[in-house]
């Protein structure tokens, strides 16, 4: 199997694995967002999309957080997490995917010297970073929609 397939396979596990990370995370950003700020998020998600480096996410995240109260309101209903939505967000993008980036480059033998390894390890970390986000805006939207709709249980 050839490394790009090898890629592929370990961040589909890993995405599998976050999921309810997301979940948690997606269920802050309904709560703080409920008022048809829809479009921030999928921003969001539309630059992990394009981007080409990890850091550009990241800016679009510390940016929202300053210009917007919305990005810095705690979610009440989880306890365990004591920080806003952006500050949530940002930690977990910068902490524990990167740490399960370092998982999937330790199974694939990727390491840390060459160009390459370099080149493969942001890849693997965007990758990782766009299955995250493309999960907690789904969720967003549903958790929106089961308010709006009144299926919430």
């Amino acid at each position: 199997m050839n490394r790009e397939m090898q890629i592929i396979i370990e961040v589909t596990n890993q995405a599998e694995n976050f999921y309810e990370d997301a979940v948690r995370i997606g269920d802050h950003a309904a709560y703080v967002m409920k008022d048809g700020h829809r479009s921030q998020l999928t921003n969001l998600e539309t630059i992990a999309d394009s981007a080409l480096k990890a850091s550009d996410v990241l800016d679009y995240i510390k940016r929202q957080i300053a210009r917007d109260t919305r990005w810095r309101q705690r979610f009440p209903l989880d306890h365990t997490s004591n920080l806003g939505f952006g500050e949530r967000l940002k930690l977990y993008l910068e902490q524990d995917l990167a740490q399960r980036r370092k998982a999937v480059c330790e199974r694939l033998k990727i390491g840390e010297t060459t160009d390459e390894e370099h080149t493969l390890r942001r890849r693997i970390y965007l990758l990782l970073m766009r299955q995250f986000l493309r999960q907690v805006v789904v969720q967003y939207e549903y958790k929106v929609y089961l308010e709006n709709t009144g299926k919430e249980m």
